[in-house]
């Protein structure tokens, strides 16, 4: 559980490779998490889009990568494996959600769009707390020619191989302080899942037959 965030009533869990096989949770039963028993759910139906949804009505949402709710008996829900899971906690309201950023959602602008969503709330950006978990760090994010462009040069870095490295906790990072979230409310960790085999489970190391992480955003049980 991620407990650094200023509203206390708002829990962050990222269940780990290493805790999923342990306690041999089923990922995609999603009540069979214990830590939110008696909650919905908001399920986003994951295609690397720039969309973001906001209900307070739990259910899947298609051709979405971000839920966001203000009830309080529905809990925000993300699947990843090396992709940027980006939780948002407001500091006092009941209001949360998570975003499913790889980079194909980030360069399409999954959080401008996340800024629009929130700014048309009325919600103060600079009142939101914001988590970046476990992902891909810039040790081992490769790209070709055919799609660095796509990404800011300062965040590019050219391998002897003629490949490129990418940091996109970094890109994410400047872009919602640019957004108008506070720099200080953004915590990034530096767990990379590609690096760390025996914790995180990474579609880039073992390939698309690999299981997913969870991540999830609720007021407490």
């Amino acid at each position: 559980m991620y407990e650094h965030i200023s509203n206390k009533k708002i829990k962050i869990y990222f269940f780990s490779k290493q805790y999923m096989i342990k306690k041999k949770i089923n990922e995609i039963n999603y009540k069979s998490f214990k830590e939110f028993k008696g909650k919905d759910f908001l399920i986003p139906n994951q295609i690397h889009s720039a969309n973001v949804n906001f209900s307070d009505i739990p259910g899947r949402f298609d051709n979405c990568d971000g839920v966001f709710t203000s009830n309080p008996k529905v809990v925000c829900s993300i699947r990843v494996a090396d992709c940027m899971p980006i939780f948002f906690a407001h500091q006092y309201l009941s209001f949360y959600g998570v975003v499913h950023a790889g980079w194909k959602g980030l360069t399409n602008g999954i959080l401008k769009n996340t800024s629009v969503l929130l700014k048309k709330m009325k919600l103060k950006l600079s009142k939101f707390d914001i988590f970046i978990g476990p992902s891909i760090q810039k040790c081992c994010f490769e790209v070709s020619d055919d799609v660095v462009n796509r990404f800011p040069s300062k965040y590019v870095k050219k391998k002897s191989d003629g490949k490129f490295r990418v940091d996109l906790q970094k890109i994410a990072f400047e872009e919602l302080n640019s957004f108008g979230f506070s720099n200080d409310k953004i915590k990034i960790t530096d767990e990379c899942s590609y690096c760390i085999k025996d914790m995180y489970f990474s579609y880039r190391r073992d390939g698309a037959e690999t299981k997913r992480m969870i991540g999830f955003i609720g007021f407490e049980a």
